[in-house]
């Protein structure tokens, strides 16, 4: 055998070596699984009252030590995500806000019509608020302090709760309150998931 024959022979060994290498390269067992259809949506958080946004709970004038007028209001949680409900009023309180006792009872009525309390039901064991209107809007101003009140007792609102709300209010018998006059506050009540 000449030179040139070892070369060339050498040569196709060292090629086919490499071809045969190559192929050992790319052979190889794989698998392959999908899941498909993936989707997101958010939650929500909606609450709503059957004053219609627009009635006072209450306006009252001319009023006397002894007389106690009483409203009701029908709040409402319709969120797809639970979540804590809390009353307060943001308004700054009024000397005679002192003077102006209030109740807020939470509970039931077969059928609520605003501001009528006809057919009210207390909830046995859902705090009650029994003060002055002063030291409501003082203790709950917004929604981190605000009253808190839960129906069936359970931690959070559910989609479709409702609780009634009870307002009593009546002017204190005292001299002071002869006369004067509260100014307008706002009772909000707010949602937020938790």
């Amino acid at each position: 055998m000449s030179k040139l024959q070892k070369m060339l022979g050498t040569l196709l060994v060292i090629g086919l070596t490499g071809s045969l290498a190559g192929f050992g390269v790319f052979a190889a067992f794989s698998s392959e699984t999908s899941n498909t259809g993936n989707t997101f949506a958010a939650g929500t958080v909606s609450i709503g009252d059957n004053d219609g946004g627009s009635s006072s709970l209450y306006n009252l004038s001319n009023q006397k030590p002894g007389t106690t007028t009483s409203n009701c209001i029908k709040v409402t949680y319709g969120g797809s995500l639970d979540s804590e409900v809390r009353l307060f009023t943001p308004t700054a309180a009024s000397a005679m806000n002192a003077n102006v006792n209030l109740v807020i009872t939470a509970g039931t009525q077969a059928t609520s019509t605003f501001p009528s309390c006809a057919g009210f039901t207390a909830t046995v064991g859902v705090p009650a608020y029994s003060g002055t209107l002063a030291g409501f809007q003082a203790s709950h101003n917004a929604y981190s302090n605000g009253f808190e009140a839960n129906p069936a007792n359970a931690v959070d609102w559910s989609s479709g709760e409702s609780l009634v709300y009870k307002f009593d209010v009546s002017v204190q018998d005292a001299n002071a309150a002869q006369g004067a006059t509260a100014t307008a506050h706002t009772f909000s009540w707010r949602a937020e998931n938790s």
